[in-house]
């Protein structure tokens, strides 16, 4: 009989998939722990993290897919958050109208 696996948090995943890409370390944790802290404060789940800049990698980009119900209070939320870059706001489209695609990027 198969013993399940061990689940690892958020910031494990983050911190395991981010491990090369280039950003300082002290920076990547301070990034990560944001990010973390919008999910266990606030419930936001992304459902993609992706390292940016140029030349210099110093900048996490998350993805979010948001209600339309939730978009608001995420963007209440988003403007205190410190290093905060920018917001790009896309809705779905037509099958999925109430749902937006939410980027941010955190840092640069």
């Amino acid at each position: 009989m198969a013993t399940p696996g061990r689940e690892y948090s958020l910031d494990h995943h983050l911190l395991e998939h981010m491990k090369f890409s280039g950003i300082e370390r002290d920076n990547l944790n301070d990034l990560v722990s944001i990010v973390v802290s919008l999910k266990n404060k606030y419930g936001i789940v992304p459902l993609a993290a992706a390292a940016q800049g140029s030349p210099v990698t110093n900048a996490l980009r998350v993805s979010y897919v948001i209600e339309s119900i939730a978009l608001n209070k995420m963007l209440n939320v988003l403007m205190d958050v410190p290093r905060l870059h920018s917001i790009t706001i896309m809705p779905l489209g037509i099958p999925r109208a109430s749902q937006f695609d939410v980027d941010i990027i955190l840092g640069g």
